[in-house]
């Protein structure tokens, strides 16, 4: 899957002249990206992804080499709101 991943991160790269591309994706594409690129092993604890509502995970490409940069939760407030009234 990391591959997979990082063969639509290049090509997604390659497609464009200049500026920002999106890429919507599941949690767990985007944390085997997020993984490959910090060169950590690609198993894991799923319970530990970051991976919030909404999250938005930046990417940058220096030559050959991927690198993150960044991390965001624009609806942590939503996340922080919500009440767990259980089975009505």
């Amino acid at each position: 899957m990391a591959d997979r991943v990082r063969a639509e991160m290049d090509e997604a790269w390659t497609s464009t002249a200049g500026g920002d591309v999106v890429i919507v994706s599941h949690q767990l594409p985007i944390w085997m990206a997020h993984r490959f690129v910090a060169r950590k092993p690609l198993f894991h604890d799923p319970r530990a992804r970051r991976c919030a509502l909404s999250s938005i995970t930046s990417f940058e490409r220096e030559g050959d080499t991927w690198r993150e940069v960044g991390y965001a939760s624009p609806a942590q407030d939503l996340v922080d709101a919500k009440r767990d009234t259980g089975a009505v």
